[in-house]
């Protein structure tokens, strides 16, 4: 089942009436915008739109989807074991709730008033009645629709790779359409009530749009006052219900649910486990907020899963879309009864909208084509044997500080440390041509910052550190691996291998840089003959062909240059540097 469609029934259903309403509510906008050319392309428009919207199917599918999609969401609220969530899911609660205080008042002065006062409420009607008066509340109205319907799509969308490409686009016409249509009201709304200054033209229309008399007037207001009130209490006994089912569940049976990482919990029965997380303030990741959309909440059952009901149709297909094993679940569709033990396998704060993709990479992990670099200190274990352990420590640190700011500043992220050398990979964001390029640039940052270190610490030193570079490129295994709370992310695969073997032969070779022929053909750079050779590489059945580079800052500078494309990607990039959420 594709991302965007999984979930229960409800949620379904919930998801399509938004989609309705969303997309009568943009109609709507854009109808408003051409009140910036005049008032009578407003009328043509809406004309067209009113074929649809006040035809009986129309009027049947937009009052089914209002009402649905309402409903749903006040029995979803009403069912919250806890009020403490994400802050954009508070927001958007918050707006929805204060929607229909504002847009039953307008259906009862259009729709209602039509159907059952004859009234004729075309634009110039509607323009009439609200400005100035009621221009800021019907603004406000137009705002929070678009926020509230925007973010629902965006929270939806964000689980679908191609959405995250097409998103500068989207976000455009985000911004575009509300503006647009608060700039059509405000001229049109302007242009309309300076006509109506003049009395004849007011009257003329009255009889145009059928305007109500004093009686149909009163009885407009009091069904505008009588919706306020039966939502405000449906809305009382939503709160009560939550209210009620907390105190109930405080004096009912408790569970007690121990995180490996901590902390031990004892809550009362009924909440899913991610509501526990969250009453408990264990973070825990969920990127669709709890809707079995995306695996991020994912525990795996240490101790307990013999008391957990099976998983049903959603958490299935969620679940087998990474493979994960029998011990896998959703903290979100779990109601603990019994004593549980679990594991939660993604740290919540990396779980975001960027970096999904690679964290629902599971055991089993997937395949991507990343550029891979080892950096290693030459002779650091005999320039360390007769200094104590803090001096190491400090000397390690300034040279993984100046390595690491590097790596991160082009793209890429330390996959490992180890000693005195790390892994870093390169390509996740913007493809391996381009992670090859970074790879470079980062090579010759590093060779250029050595000298800044060296004259902090040579007279300490007693001689410079130097470094030995591998690069190469290719398929590589992304995965989880280890065991409970020490899993976490890694790369496996040849061009590891060949990374490391590599930068061992720098000291052989007597240059700071080596990097594999691949690397090169994916920069676009031809070097000279007098800088390449071929060597067997263990593991690897053909001689690798490798080039030899003195120093990094004697690469080219055409290859160093940022392209076109990469200008805006290539920042200092604090996305990078917290990628993986580990160190």
């Amino acid at each position: 089942m594709h991302v965007l469609w999984r979930g229960d029934t409800l949620q379904r259903l919930r998801l399509v009436s938004g989609l309705i309403l969303f997309t009568f509510a943009a109609t709507h906008f854009i109808n408003h915008s051409l009140g910036l050319i005049s008032v009578d392309w407003m009328h043509e428009m809406q004309k067209w739109r009113w074929v649809v919207t006040r035809s009986w199917p129309g009027t049947i599918v937009l009052l089914a989807a209002l009402l649905t999609h309402a409903s749903l969401g006040l029995y979803k609220l009403a069912g919250r074991a806890t009020l403490r969530l994400p802050r954009w899911e508070l927001v958007q609660i918050l707006l929805g709730i204060s929607i229909p205080f504002l847009l039953l008042p307008h259906i009862i002065n259009t729709r209602i008033a039509h159907v059952f006062f004859n009234v004729n409420d075309i634009y110039v009607y509607e323009l009439a009645k609200l400005w100035p008066a009621s221009a800021i509340i019907q603004s406000l109205l137009l705002v929070i629709v678009w926020v509230h319907g925007c973010m629902g799509i965006h929270f939806w969308m964000r689980l679908y790779p191609a959405y995250r490409r097409i998103f500068p686009l989207l976000l455009t016409l985000a911004v575009i359409i509300p503006l647009s249509a608060l700039g059509g009201f405000a001229v049109a709304g302007s242009n309309v009530a300076a006509a109506i200054e003049i009395p004849s033209v007011f009257a003329n229309l009255k009889v145009l749009t059928r305007w109500p008399d004093a009686a149909a007037s009163e009885s407009l207001a009091w069904l505008r006052n009588l919706a306020r009130i039966e939502f405000g209490a449906v809305l009382a006994v939503i709160f009560g219900c939550i209210a009620w089912t907390y105190f109930a569940r405080v004096a009912g049976p408790k569970v007690t649910v121990a995180y490996t990482s901590g902390p031990t919990v004892r809550v009362p029965q009924g909440p899913t486990l991610l509501e526990i997380s969250r009453m408990s303030r264990v973070p825990h990741a969920s990127v669709c907020g709890g809707r079995a959309r995306c695996s991020t909440c994912r525990v795996r059952i240490e101790r307990g899963s013999y008391g957990l009901p099976p998983p049903v149709f959603p958490e299935v297909v969620t679940l087998g879309s990474i493979g994960a094993p029998p011990n896998v679940r959703l903290a979100c569709q779990i109601r603990p009864e019994h004593y549980l033990i679990v594991t939660r396998l993604l740290k919540s704060e990396t779980a975001g909208p960027e970096d999904i993709a690679i964290e629902e990479a599971d055991s089993a992990g997937v395949e991507k084509t990343l550029a891979v670099m080892f950096v290693d200190l030459r002779d650091f274990t005999r320039l360390s044997e007769k200094r104590l352990p803090f001096d190491v420590v400090y000397v390690l640190n300034e040279f993984f500080g100046v390595v690491g700011a590097a790596i991160t500043e082009h793209g890429g992220w330390i996959d490992k440390f180890l000693g005195d050398g790390l892994l870093a990979v390169f390509g996740q964001r913007d493809g391996v041509e381009a992670g090859c390029r970074q790879a470079l640039r980062t090579a010759r940052d590093v060779d250029l910052a050595l000298d800044h270190i060296n004259a902090k610490l040579e007279a300490e030193l007693g001689r410079p550190l130097a470094v030995g570079i591998g690069i190469d490129a290719g398929p590589l295994l992304v995965g989880r691996i280890g065991y409970g709370e020490s899993v976490d992310f890694t790369v496996i695969g040849n061009p590891v291998n060949v990374a490391s073997r590599l930068e061992s032969l720098t000291k052989e070779r007597d240059v700071q840089l080596i990097m594999s022929r691949g690397v090169v053909r994916m920069t676009g750079w031809i070097p000279p003959a007098a800088l390449t050779d071929q060597v067997s590489v263990r593991g690897v059945a053909e001689p690798v062909g490798i080039i030899m580079v003195k120093r990094g800052r004697e690469l080219p500078a055409d290859v160093l240059a940022l392209r076109a494309e990469e200008k805006e990607k290539e920042k200092p990039a604090a996305w990078t540097a917290g990628f993986w959420g580990r160190r």
